[in-house]
């Protein structure tokens, strides 16, 4: 093995203490982002069932900053979780948990307390039964409570109910195609809403539970954005990032065993369909955004923590020193205004 490899693995990849030292890291990055950077506004579109009724309590910026770091934590540790209760990585490895902290934190955006958080951490839960289910010949339940967690999401943010049907295809792919678990599936969905309708019904303000849903129709193509040529060179960055660690690590794991396999290709499918939603619903919400980050930390964390490739290294790090250099054009405002 190279010696940049091993360094690399023996840092990052497998450090005692880097945990620790990334968790306190990461938020020393959003504290300093949060005073010397510019905090946007989040606008709530009324588009969801749950969120709009505590969305005051998060009003005050000191205590969105406190609830979205400690979202941005409960993000990681579910799918630290999700990669050492299935064993998905078979060898010891922080990243699960670093990455997704380290991708969270570059951004002012991921500073404001949003539904997008509580909906995309129920995303994550829903891929314990997901993954509970694979090879099960009755795998009813395992649908349920996969169904029943994506609709508490939507409550928090209605377009999560997308997401319903590319789960679908995820669930085929852990087992095959079973008529009972899409049956099992709709009524999880259905013991939700009839739950949620029947309160409103009571309240006698049916027109609030429809409300939400006319956001479906809600599209909004983006126009091309007026970005600085700092921050147009941060978009293609992050692509040619995405893109590139993707086409690697579609390399690695289908030399790996089935359940991550089979995994792996619904996590790829997904942030490609995730990434088109959100420009088809730009202007609307970014949960869409923050849901693909979230998973491509995991789709990178898996290829570097496999690669023994000392290129790959090589890139990590010149990528490393990019999106360092892309937060401190947003901590450091100078530093864009000169471009």
């Amino acid at each position: 093995m190279h010696f940049v490899v091993k360094s690399f693995r023996t840092t990052f990849v497998e450090g005692r203490f880097v945990p620790m030292l990334a968790a306190l890291g990461m938020t020393a990055m959003r504290v300093a982002l949060f005073y010397a950077g510019d905090r946007p506004q989040i606008a709530s579109h009324d588009d969801n069932y749950l969120w709009e009724p505590i969305a005051h309590l998060f009003a005050y910026p000191p205590v969105s900053l406190i609830a979205s770091t400690l979202s941005v934590f409960l993000i990681a540790w579910i799918l630290s979780l999700v990669n050492s209760r299935f064993n998905l990585l078979r060898s010891r490895s922080n990243l699960p948990f670093t990455a997704p902290l380290f991708l969270l934190s570059l951004h002012p955006f991921f500073l404001v307390m949003s539904g997008d958080y509580i909906s995309t951490a129920f995303i994550l839960l829903a891929f314990f039964p997901l993954l509970e289910s694979y090879q099960k010949p009755d795998s009813y339940l395992c649908s349920f409570r996969a169904s029943i967690l994506i609709a508490v999401a939507s409550l928090f943010q209605i377009y999560a109910l997308v997401l319903l049907p590319l789960w679908w295809s995820g669930e085929r792919s852990m087992r095959g195609p079973q008529f009972r678990s899409f049956v099992s599936s709709l009524f999880g969905i259905f013991l939700v809403y009839i739950t949620l309708f029947s309160i409103y019904w009571l309240l006698d303000d049916i027109p609030g539970f429809i409300r939400p849903l006319f956001r479906f129709a809600s599209f909004s193509i983006p126009e091309i954005p007026a970005f600085s040529i700092l921050e147009w060179s941060g978009v293609v960055f992050a692509g040619l990032f995405f893109i590139s660690n993707m086409i690697f690590s579609i390399r690695i794991y289908t030399r790996d065993k089935v359940l991550t396999l089979s995994l792996m290709r619904f996590v790829v499918s997904l942030i490609v369909f995730l990434l088109l939603l959100q420009t088809v619903y730009w202007k609307e919400t970014l949960f869409f955004l923050l849901l693909s980050i979230a998973l491509i930390s995991y789709l990178n964390a898996y290829f570097y923590s496999k690669t023994i490739s000392k290129t790959h290294i090589y890139l990590a790090y010149g990528m490393l020193s990019g999106m360092l250099f892309f937060y401190l054009s947003h901590l450091i405002p100078s530093m864009g205004s000169l471009l």
